[in-house]
């Protein structure tokens, strides 16, 4: 984020420690959902300001203060992921769901890595695009998942998740074999 890594670590400290202290209030306020979105557009819309050369003064540049705010959404981001992975896997399913979650989330900080040493390679421009892509592959990801702000209990079973979910078709074929005395578990 900056010439020096001390620096550099302690406003990412910082940016993480906010991130995290925000996540949960702009959960309450707009919904899981909107605020995963609300976080990662964010990020997207950071990654994008970073790539102009604009120098604010002697030692800040709008990259420097735009990668900070990418930080602290995408820090946002991960620590409303994690409400909302819980939210949505059911009790007998939630240890592995959330393992493979933590397991996606350590890929993604490998893959990072790498990514941002192409600044010393290609232009930097190259890895803010892509950093940007990845976020919006997130961002229509999330899209498509329910919402749970106003869910009043957490899914226990498979059948509970369809059932919370509204799915109509396996409402359909719940009915009909209820019809015929089948008991669905």
């Amino acid at each position: 984020i900056a010439e020096n890594i001390s620096v550099s670590y302690i406003f990412a400290t910082l940016g993480q420690v906010l991130a995290f202290s925000l996540s949960i209030p702009t959960c309450r306020m707009i919904g899981r959902k909107k605020a995963m979105l609300f976080f990662l557009m964010c990020g997207i819309l950071s990654n994008f300001l970073a790539m102009p050369d604009v120098q604010i003064n002697d030692k800040w540049t709008l990259e420097f203060v735009a990668c900070l705010l990418g930080n602290i959404s995408i820090s946002a981001a991960l620590a409303v992921i994690y409400i909302l992975t819980w939210e949505l896997a059911p009790t007998s399913h939630r240890g592995m769901v959330m393992s493979l979650s933590s397991s996606c989330a350590r890929m993604g900080s490998f893959i990072g890595t790498y990514t941002s040493l192409l600044y010393d390679i290609t232009d930097r421009r190259v890895p803010l695009g892509m950093f940007a892509g990845m976020t919006l592959l997130c961002g229509v990801a999330v899209f498509f998942l329910p919402d749970t702000t106003d869910r009043i209990r957490v899914p226990e079973t498979p059948h509970d998740v369809e059932v919370l979910s509204g799915n109509k078709k396996y409402q359909q074929v719940q009915d009909e074999k209820e019809m015929l005395g089948t008991v669905i578990y």
